[in-house]
């Protein structure tokens, strides 16, 4: 295919785009775009509604290409060891944190967006969590034996999960959906019934990348957790305001029907003459309370 329907073919996006992304990739690296089909090429990379069509380093891969500087970027599955060789569920964990160690230079590529990259390191993450769910759950493959795991061993390997993703930088991941850092997010994978459990929470995931500091303020929380867990909180509080107002019960005598009923009526009155009017129900109503509280008093006295 010639490179001006390459270039056509990759504006439609989808699969097929993609699949000319590749074919544009293969030219670069053999020097035959010419100028103004390389620039065309990188217009290209830099829209964000093609985003999906070089996605996984591909687009950096290009960049490369047309700059001749620098290697591939390598798709995260060609960084994974065969799913067959781990069969242990006791020694994943373990097997998990040296490889991580071992890849993330080339899982955290600086030279793409820090999004793609959060995205990156889940992504390897969630192949060591598939296999271990599909372990430890007792959902044997073929030719595959399954080491039996004690609870204590069970919650050990999981803690040994959870380190080698505070050590991995998992927790400067944050999912905008739920607001967890990726640390608590890859634990709460962890606790799938079934891997196509796993694999639907996964879909549910979409990662920002670690938060850029203010320079004017180094210690300050940018992170999008706080701004959840602020808005959860606000949100709480509001019900609970207004839970406490039905009842009648926001700074009122709550206990008390009558001052209830009242309180609510007086809060709904729209201008200041409905409110006084209210007012002067409430002292007379207050009167009329003592008046008959003396009179029972009177009563009980004579009996």
């Amino acid at each position: 295919m010639a490179v001006t329907d390459l270039l056509r073919t990759v504006r439609f996006g989808g699969a097929q785009g993609r699949a000319a992304a590749s074919s544009l990739l293969e030219a670069a690296q053999t020097g035959a775009l010419k100028p103004h089909e390389a620039a065309e090429v990188k217009s290209l990379i830099a829209e964000p509604a093609l985003h999906d069509v070089f996605k996984d380093g591909l687009g950096a891969s290009l960049r490369q290409a047309l700059t001749g500087s620098g290697g591939p970027v390598l798709d995260v599955k060609a960084l994974l060891p065969d799913p067959k060789s781990l069969t242990n569920p006791k020694t994943l964990a373990p097997r998990f944190a040296a490889d991580l160690t071992l890849m993330k230079p080339q899982l955290a590529d600086e030279r793409l967006p820090k999004d793609e990259n959060a995205e990156r390191l889940m992504e390897f993450f969630v192949a060591y969590a598939e296999r271990f769910v599909d372990l430890t759950s007792h959902a044997r493959l073929p030719d595959t034996p399954v080491t039996p795991m004690r609870p204590e061993e069970h919650a050990k390997a999981l803690k040994q999960f959870e380190k080698a993703l505070t050590d991995g930088g998992f927790k400067a991941l944050v999912d905008r959906t739920s607001g967890q850092n990726g640390v608590e997010l890859g634990r709460s994978l962890l606790d799938s019934k079934s891997v196509d459990e796993l694999r639907q929470r996964t879909k549910e995931v979409s990662l920002e990348g670690p938060a850029k500091k203010d320079p004017a303020n180094p210690n300050a929380a940018t992170s999008i957790a706080v701004s959840a867990a602020h808005d959860k909180l606000l949100k709480q509080k509001n019900e609970e305001e207004e839970r406490a107002h039905r009842r009648g019960r926001k700074g009122k005598l709550g206990a008390n029907m009558v001052w209830n009923v009242l309180h609510l009526l007086r809060d709904g009155a729209e201008t200041p003459e409905e409110k006084e009017a209210l007012n002067q129900l409430i002292v007379s109503a207050a009167l009329v309370l003592v008046f008959f509280a003396v009179v029972l008093t009177v009563l009980l006295m004579t009996l």
